[in-house]
């Protein structure tokens, strides 16, 4: 069976401590600069050359996140960065912007890239076309099967890198804009507010309401999966958690490596107590297995609270007592309803105990808050937390070396030890002639296993010789430290690197085409007030929502083109294809003799056609700045640029840039999608067990927030759900200025708007009514994101 790395996260020194003293092959962080996690402690450049010392010492690797979209202004920062952490040692970059890629495969060809989750790989011919573009590891989208794992990793051979634990993000990562656009808090950015995590209402029209934390998912936890995630060839099992307490990454990190040694050399592990232990730890009513088995419905959420949950110990009878379902000590924490407290006294048959055990009835103190009918739940357990708590210190775990000694009257104390195929000799004092009591060998085994604030100790030592001699014990213990700070030393420096920086070099871009207005949209109504307007020339049909009333189709499509031969026709393809994709090549190969091209950020779309079609690239590839638009140009035609730019940004990556880039004028922004359906599960019962009921096909269904702001839920033909911004977002009247920015491709994106709607856009448009800013938003356009 193949070795597997099993990848812990270190928000904080301690943290990086706590993985490695408990098993962690590899370490993932991140800077003080462009992490996805820019609320976590993280490390500056000082700090970071510790960390990545003290894991090497111990040969574990090092992989530091620079998984955020870069603004054009600081690429030359970035990329400055990188060049910090290729000298100090760094196994890896996790990364997400692509032109940082293109950068650092110019200028630092032998440094290994990552790509990150955020980059929404999630289908093979997308991990292809990453490792063909340098990519040696693909951090795989969270929704795969176990069955996709293995057909990306076994089957095709790609090195890959999946969540086994922690918080799941409800929508695809790096396709989520909803706190970005809600509130200017960039999840591409590092910088999610999760909304996520707050109460919303789904409303039909017709199924009625229901408010709860509708889009907050249970943590994943595969540790009853350790067999066949291992069996499907990924490389990596990542722990999700650089937010958490260092106790936290401890005990995960600890119960996952006896998972994995479980399967793979048979050591023993209680998984059951496992699963409690990772419960106690932090859980969100209960874990889920994700969409490791194809999990898409409500079994997977918690519903009812979203953050941590702690573990049930029972309910307030009559009396004030507690009929426990797990055991108790003095000094954990204790929660009910949104309140607390910290048990300073358990009385058992009004006898006062240090800890209380399942099945006893006691009484908990301090009784103040709660009352009877209260269900209490133990949050953090002190006996746990304490032990816990002793793996944060530095260098408990130890490396076990032989040592080889020359103890030879005479002859100077020599030392040797080998490590990592290397031998090390060191020569101390001179070992002279007893002339009173001489040194015993287990005298001289004591001083010798002594370690202190290193990684090495001798497990076992070897005399080579032994002679009847004195040495003082001070010069034993001075030459074993010098032995081990040779190795250290040694170990730490193998890992530097000098910079030989190379050229950055231009690419050969497509993009020089000139189409002007293009318009997609999803429904016959949409398509009717279209066909209405000359001068709309470019259309895009999205013919993969057919579960939305009067949706369009492949023979919309193809009447189209029988009947508007003036009209350039387009076919709007979508962001996540999965388990549908060969489906979804066989319907454009037999579209493709009616259509000019394609819309996409799909990159497995993108890898099969680069060289067959037309490509306009979606705004969903995140292209937020000058190298990462001529990334993407060798293979697509016209690019989109972000949303998540504001004017100044534009203008700034047009001055850079040959390529005739396009930007998005009009239409509600897709803020997430997602495998899950709130729909389905909501209304429909559907959870991983059941099938869906095809609830989004009976109804329109609304979300609605905590500031009653109303966003349509819509269902695609693979039972995805999207959801629409609240507003539309209109850079009608910004026209002008955009195209002295040298802008001349511009997209016009209906999605469930009606055929009144439609007319009032083309009209603003030709200039025949007037754009109503109170009925829309800039976006981004004016305030940008951090």
């Amino acid at each position: 069976m193949n070795k597997i790395e099993l990848l812990a996260p270190a928000g904080s020194m301690e943290s990086l401590i706590a993985a490695i003293n408990n098993g962690a092959d590899a370490i993932y962080l991140g800077g003080n600069k462009f992490s996805a996690r820019a609320y976590a402690s993280n490390f500056d450049n000082e700090t970071m050359m510790k960390a990545v010392d003290y894991a090497h010492s111990y040969n574990v690797k090092v992989y530091v996140t620079i998984n955020t979209i870069l603004k054009q202004s600081e690429l030359k920062e970035a990329l400055k960065y990188a060049g910090y952490l290729y000298e100090i040692g760094v196994d890896a970059i996790i990364i997400q912007d692509l032109g940082l890629v293109k950068l650092i495969r110019d200028v630092y060809p032998d440094f290994e890239l990552h790509a990150s989750t955020q980059m929404t790989i999630h289908n093979a011919e997308g991990a292809l076309y990453f490792r063909e573009k340098g990519m040696q590891r693909i951090v795989l989208s969270r929704e795969l099967t176990v069955d996709e794992i293995k057909y990306i990793s076994k089957d095709l051979g790609i090195e890959t890198e999946i969540f086994v634990h922690g918080a799941l993000c409800v929508c695809y990562s790096g396709q989520c804009l909803m706190s970005s656009m809600i509130g200017g808090r960039s999840g591409n950015r590092g910088r999610c507010a999760q909304p996520c995590r707050m109460q919303y209402t789904l409303k039909g029209e017709n199924f009625g309401e229901r408010k709860a934390y509708l889009l907050s998912p249970k943590d994943t936890c595969f540790i009853d999966d350790m067999d066949a995630i291992i069996k499907s060839g990924t490389s990596s099992l990542k722990v999700e958690g650089r937010m958490k307490k260092p106790e936290y990454v401890a005990g995960v990190t600890r119960n996952y490596r006896k998972a994995i040694d479980k399967v793979l050399v048979n050591t023993k592990f209680d998984l059951q107590r496992g699963r409690q232990e990772l419960a106690q730890l932090f859980n969100r009513e209960g874990f889920a297995k994700a969409y490791l088995y194809k999990n898409v419905g409500k079994d997977m959420m918690s519903y009812n609270y979203p953050k941590n949950t702690g573990v049930y110990i029972g309910q307030v009878s009559n009396s004030g007592e507690v009929k426990l379902e797990s055991s108790v000590s003095l000094g954990d924490g204790i929660r009910f309803n949104d309140d607390g407290f910290t048990l300073s006294k358990i009385l058992n048959n009004n006898n006062e105990v240090k800890e209380a055990f399942k099945g006893e009835t006691v009484k908990l103190f301090p009784t103040g808050g709660y009352k009877k009918g209260y269900k209490l739940y133990k949050m953090s357990d002190k006996k746990l937390y304490d032990e816990l708590n002793d793996d944060l210190k530095p260098y408990k775990r130890k490396i076990n070396l032989t040592g080889e000694i020359e103890f030879k009257v005479n002859a100077p104390l020599c030392i040797k030890a080998k490590y990592n195929k290397k031998e090390y000799r060191v020569y101390g004092e001179m070992v002279e002639e007893a002339t009173n009591k001489p040194l015993t060998r287990e005298r001289v085994e004591e001083a010798l296993r002594k370690s202190g604030e290193i990684p090495y100790k001798f497990d076992k030592i070897i005399f080579d010789v032994f002679d009847d001699g004195f040495i003082r014990i001070s010069s034993i213990n001075n030459l074993r430290r010098e032995l081990f700070e040779k190795i250290l030393k040694e170990e730490i420096s193998s890992y530097r690197r000098k910079r030989t920086e190379g050229t950055i070099k231009e690419y050969n871009a497509k993009c020089q085409e000139n189409l002007g207005y293009i318009y997609s949209c999803i429904t016959k109504d949409q398509l009717k007030a279209l066909l209405e307007d000359d001068k709309a020339q470019n259309i895009a049909l999205d013919i993969f929502f057919s579960r939305q009333k009067h949706a369009l189709n492949k023979n919309d499509l193809k009447n189209l083109y029988e009947t508007s031969k003036d009209k350039n026709i387009y076919l709007k393809v979508p962001s996540i294809i999965k388990q549908e994709f060969n489906s979804i090549v066989k319907i454009i190969d037999e579209l493709k003799s009616y259509i000019k091209g394609i819309i996409t950020s799909n990159a497995g779309i993108i890898k099969i056609y680069k060289d067959k079609l037309f490509i306009i690239g979606d705004y969903k590839l995140n292209i937020f700045n000058k190298e990462a638009a001529g990334f993407y140009a060798q293979d697509v035609d016209i690019p989109f640029l972000s949303l998540e730019l504001n004017r100044k940004e534009i203008k700034e990556l047009m001055k850079h840039t040959n390529c005739n880039m396009g930007i998005n004028i009009y239409g509600k922004t897709e803020l997430m999608i997602s495998e899950y359906c709130p729909m389905g599960s909501t209304f429909g019962n559907k959870s991983s067990k059941k099938e869906c009921s095809g609830v989004c096909m009976k109804d329109n269904f609304k979300l609605i927030d905590r500031m009653n702001e109303s966003f349509t839920v819509l269902g695609d033909n693979s039972c995805r759900s999207y959801i629409l911004n609240s507003i539309s977002t209109n850079l009608i009247d910004e026209m002008e200025e955009l195209k002295s920015f040298n802008i001349s491709n511009f997209r016009v994106d209906f999605k469930d708007e009606s055929y009144d709607e439609v007319k009032d856009v083309l009209n603003q448009i030709t200039r025949k009514a007037k754009n109503e800013n109170n009925k829309y938003t800039k976006g981004h356009y004016k305030r940008g994101v951090e």
